[in-house]
């Protein structure tokens, strides 16, 4: 039984804001593409992936707690709080709190983190979040936060924290859904991975990708780098890591599906091999690999077969061939669908890849819908950033590159900009294990002195022996 907010209004207004106090420009607004995947998700888009700020998994299992009605008065109560354990679940933690602000307390409670004795567990709120204020409406908490509680992390990690606060607010009675505000302001995508908060949140939105563990796990797993593994860079059993963010990892679990123990965890890129068994989980497909500790099983969403890649004569005819159909297809406002991975499009514009999947693509060449997209000079909320449709922000200006008669293509070569731009640093880690193609095309006006140049990468995930267009990076300066 859940706990009772008795009032109607809570209102928390922290003096503790630092100097100046939490102000926004207003949040990176991104497509707002679905990041999960039916039954799926330990972090990222689909399970299995997790850090020690994240999780996965369907469950809708949780601890019991006693039901206690909050009078107005101040009282010291005890309040169920939601942080995060090392194999991806959201686990419940007892909080004693002094009344009448209870909720407010058990979101500040999220903040503060785990006390020392809550081995193996973290939280995903970053630690300069600030609660501004609390309020019920209805059956409904409306959680004000200032805006550092959208930066950092990859979309594990907002997820992550986007769970916690959902399930510690939803634990009271009278509570069942939970509307967020940031600095005062509604918002409709959470943070640079675009995760759509425009309507009011429930625990199904989370259960799926953040599933909630009745007990903490044993110990942590172990975490495989590609010397842990001793695999060959390619092979036709050969597959690597992919969609995985920097600070994530993919789990590993004893048999197949998100409720099995993980027995290890893969870094992002690394190469793996598969033993040819497959299965079905939820509405997943599972694949078999071989690891240290055995066989194991993963979900197939996080995986990209190594063959065809970078340097095999079958993979630059295709995917040349796929890159010119996909600008003549933008050029046309022409349907593209059929050209890109059942995984979906992600775009990575100078932001964390955001995922648009299969039906968000059609007709969307014509949608007048805009959006902030990220930019390589401002920061999220600045002002100065311009609203722009997908064909502009996108498709027009990959069409542009593509075409100038002075481009080139560079089969698996990432550019180093005339800016001084690292090469290594033009792929997100997500992308990392797909084969690509870059697209560069130098500067043309001579008082920039060749500066305002702009590359794309487009990454390819080979499906039917196939090549399908996975990702699509924007690197560039402009003046």
């Amino acid at each position: 039984m859940k706990r009772i907010i008795a009032f109607a209004t809570v209102t928390v207004l922290l003096a503790a804001c630092g100097a100046g106090g939490a102000s926004s420009g207003g949040s990176l607004t991104v497509p707002a593409a679905d990041t999960s995947v039916p039954d799926t998700t330990d972090t990222t888009i689909a399970d299995d992936s997790t850090t020690t700020s994240t999780a996965a998994g369907p469950s809708t299992t949780a601890p019991n707690t006693t039901s206690t009605t909050v009078a107005d008065e101040a009282e010291v109560a005890t309040v169920t709080v939601y942080f995060l354990d090392d194999a991806g679940r959201a686990v419940a933690v007892d909080r004693t709190v002094e009344g009448p602000g209870v909720a407010a307390a058990a979101v500040e409670a999220l903040i503060a983190g785990p006390h020392s004795s809550d081995t193996g567990l973290s939280t995903a709120f970053p630690a300069d979040s600030l609660l501004l204020g609390l309020r019920i409406d209805g059956s409904t908490a409306v959680v004000d936060m200032s805006v550092e509680f959208e930066s950092g992390g990859g979309s594990a990690a907002v997820l992550g924290r986007l769970a916690q606060l959902v399930y510690t607010l939803t634990e009271f009675d009278n509570v069942d859904r939970v509307r967020l505000l940031l600095d005062g302001e509604e918002v409709e995508h959470f943070s640079g991975e675009g995760v759509f908060v425009g309507e009011e949140l429930s625990r199904a939105d989370f259960t799926g990708s953040i599933p909630i563990g009745s007990e903490r796990p044993q110990a942590s797993a172990p975490i495989w780098d590609q010397d842990d593994l001793d695999v060959p860079a390619s092979g036709t059993d050969v597959f690597r890591v992919v969609l995985v963010a920097a600070d994530d990892y993919l789990n590993v679990r004893r048999t197949a599906g998100v409720e099995a123990d993980v027995i290890g965890r893969l870094l992002p890129g690394v190469a793996v091999r598969s033993t040819g068994g497959t299965t079905t989980a939820g509405s997943s497909t599972w694949r078999e690999i071989r690891t240290p500790a055995g066989n194991g099983w993963v979900n197939g969403f996080y995986l990209t077969p190594s063959t065809p890649s970078v340097g095999d004569p079958e993979f630059e005819e295709d995917a040349l061939d796929v890159i010119a159909e996909l600008s003549e297809r933008f050029a046309a406002d022409a349907a593209f669908g059929d050209l890109v991975s059942s995984r979906g499009l992600f775009v990575a514009h100078h932001a964390f890849p955001i995922r648009f999947d299969q039906e968000e693509l059609v007709g969307i060449l014509a949608d007048p819908t805009t959006y902030r997209w990220g930019s390589n000079a401002l920061e999220p909320g600045s002002p100065e950033i311009q609203p722009r449709t997908f064909a502009r922000a996108v498709a027009e200006r990959f069409t542009g590159a593509y075409d100038d008669s002075d481009r080139s293509l560079l089969i698996g070569e990432s550019v180093e900009g005339p800016n001084g731009r690292p090469p290594q640093f033009a792929l997100p880690t997500e992308f990392t294990g797909f084969p690509f193609v870059t697209i560069f095309d130098p500067g043309d006006d001579p008082q920039y002195g060749g500066l305002d140049w702009t590359s794309w990468a487009v990454s390819f995930a080979y499906e039917g022996g196939e090549p399908r267009v996975v990702g699509l990076t924007l690197d560039e300066w402009s003046p």
